[in-house]
């Protein structure tokens, strides 16, 4: 359970500007529709974030607030808004859909809809104009992350969310003492230009926060809720080694005695770089690294090579740095034989945690342009499910679905389940005790069919043979 970063950055922002504001976080709450009605009923202004693979329960959401208040007006954001804001707003009764990052937009929009209009000047937003639906000009990117301020975590019950988040991956860290972690980001956008990644949010721009500001804000978790253990959820954490190098001395000058977990890229990584940084309490790095074909990474335009994974992950175990690889099977191109590169090289990485995602395509990315333009997919009649088991667009070249779900069971019973709990996972106790908190946080019906598919996979994945 991560905290909701950008509910929380949107809810500090409204709070600076004498906004009385709630979050409910409902991928957490136990709230009812009969509860969310009653909430509803009290508000001027309901803002509904999620990503693309959400469009449903979004549009459920949307329904449900108007019913209970018709005269609410409901502001979509996040990476859905984003893709597809004039849909949005021709399908549902939103009343505006923030495009791209969201800080400093919404609040221009909640000061316009208090003073009763003047949207057309607002940058960044789509609303209607009677039976039109504008949507104008894109908002500049935010230049200096430190004038936002830290995310609103006060409006949130933290001791829902502060756990040992090394442990779910199965990461075993023991010089800490008890560790409470949560999240934060230090940075926002990427410059790099990988096909299957969505940008939309925050671009291609790479806009850092110092690492005096950076530090605050672990000093203040640290002091408020005893948080010892963060995890850096930027895409790109690792892009400037000198601003790296300076928050591993700060973090060891203040004498912060934590650990911390980020993402990083391979062809960015030196011997100095982890060294300083597990010096300064880094013991996890994940690393993208998609692909165990050379030809298959360079047609992801992924900027990275065999060679490089294979030196940078053994520099990052040299380290004592545990290092974890995230893998995408059935790319554009791929064949069974790229494929079962693909679970080789994993294998031969020996990787302290494993990630496997079946290719998606989503929209507003080079990917899905390339497999539209294949005729591969029909644009909006491609299923955006969950990724892990589930086929939701074949863009191999000899692979047929139920193929391409084999090498995906495969790799998730082979390599991400066995390394996460053992080979006899079903009677491991973490497994039956993640299981167990999985249960017992479920909310309604959809939610129970949904854990009941993927447990359907997990069995079926245990039995399949290859």
């Amino acid at each position: 359970m991560w905290v909701p970063l950008g509910l929380a950055y949107i809810a500090a922002v409204l709070e600076q500007e004498d906004c009385r504001v709630e979050i409910l976080d409902l991928n957490v709450e136990r709230i009812s529709d009969a509860d969310l009605r009653r909430k509803a009923k009290n508000a001027d202004i309901v803002g509904i974030g999620g990503m693309i693979t959400e469009q449903e329960g979004i549009l459920r959401l949307i329904a449900v607030v108007k019913k209970a208040n018709a005269e609410a007006r409901v502001i979509l954001g996040g990476p859905l808004a984003t893709t597809f804001p004039q849909e949005l707003l021709q399908t549902s009764r939103a009343d505006f859909a923030v495009v791209g990052e969201g800080e400093r937009t919404v609040v221009k929009l909640v000061t316009a809809i208090k003073q009763g209009g003047g949207f057309s000047n607002i940058r960044g937003i789509a609303y209607r104009d009677n039976s039109r639906i504008i949507v104008t000009e894109p908002a500049e990117p935010i230049a200096d992350p430190d004038t936002i301020p830290f995310p609103a975590r006060h409006l949130l019950d933290m001791n829902r969310y502060l756990q040992n988040h090394f442990e779910s991956l199965g990461l075993k860290i023991k010089e800490f003492g008890k560790i409470k972690s949560t999240n934060l980001i230090s940075s926002r956008g990427c410059p790099y230009n990988c096909t299957f990644c969505f940008k939309g949010m925050w671009g291609s721009k790479w806009r850092q926060r110092s690492p005096e500001n950076i530090i605050d804000e672990m000093e203040l978790l640290y002091k408020d809720y005893g948080v010892n253990g963060f995890f850096f959820n930027d895409d790109t954490f690792t892009l400037k080694k000198e601003r790296i190098f300076k928050l591993c001395d700060l973090l060891k000058r203040r004498q912060l005695n934590v650990v911390w977990y980020c993402n990083g890229r391979v062809n960015l990584m030196t011997r100095e770089l982890l060294e300083a940084m597990y010096s300064a309490g880094c013991r996890g790095i994940a690393y993208g690294l998609e692909s165990g074909n050379q030809r298959i990474l360079d047609s992801m335009k992924k900027s990275i090579t065999l060679e490089q994974v294979r030196e940078v992950v053994g520099w990052t175990k040299e380290a004592g740095i545990n290092a974890i690889g995230y893998f995408i099977i059935g790319m554009l191109g791929e064949t069974k034989a790229t494929i079962k590169e693909t679970l080789a090289f994993a294998r031969e990485l020996e990787l302290d945690f494993y990630g496997f995602s079946l290719a998606t395509p989503i929209p507003r990315t080079e990917l899905y342009d390339s497999a539209l333009e294949a005729g591969l997919i029909q644009g909006d009649k491609t299923s955006l499910g969950e990724w892990s088991l589930h086929v939701n667009a074949n863009l191999t070249q000899d692979c047929s679905d139920a193929e391409l779900a084999a090498f995906a069971n495969e790799a998730f019973k082979g390599l991400f389940l066995k390394k996460r709990f053992g080979r006899c996972y079903f009677f491991n106790p973490g497994f039956l005790k993640e299981e167990a908190r999985i249960l017992f946080s479920l909310r309604n019906k959809e939610q129970a069919k949904e854990l009941a598919s993927k447990a359907k996979g997990v069995v079926s994945s245990y039995w399949h043979k290859g």
